[in-house]
């Protein structure tokens, strides 16, 4: 499990509305030259992708900015997190850069988590 806890005084996990869930593909399909192809499982462990976003007020926000880029050294690292799902303690690490949109006096920050 990771060393690094998600901060507290943020949400908990990701807003359920909207949210998208995609499992990666962990199979190599090889074709033959005869008969039916062949499948095989790519690695022991696989990765789930999860969109989506938080409504967090402006200093939830600061905290996340700050987790992101200093703690996370701009989200490379891995850190605990609850799914968004099953509600289970899992690691996750960002998958891609977030976004931050303002919405009646909040911030919505949309982002994208790799579970591990």
């Amino acid at each position: 499990m990771a060393n690094i806890t998600w901060p507290q005084g943020l949400p908990v996990t990701l807003v359920l509305e909207g949210l998208t869930k995609q499992p990666r593909s962990n199979v190599i399909r090889t074709a033959m030259d005869a008969g039916p192809g062949k499948a095989r499982r790519r690695y022991t462990a696989k990765t789930t992708r999860y969109s989506g976003r938080m409504i967090l007020s402006p200093g939830q926000l600061e905290t996340f900015e700050v987790f992101y880029s200093g703690i996370l050294a701009d989200g490379v690292l891995r850190f605990s997190f609850t799914d968004p799902v099953s509600l289970d303690a899992a690691e996750f690490r960002f998958a891609a850069d977030y976004t931050v949109a303002a919405v009646d006096g909040l911030f919505e920050v949309a982002m994208e988590l790799e579970r591990l």
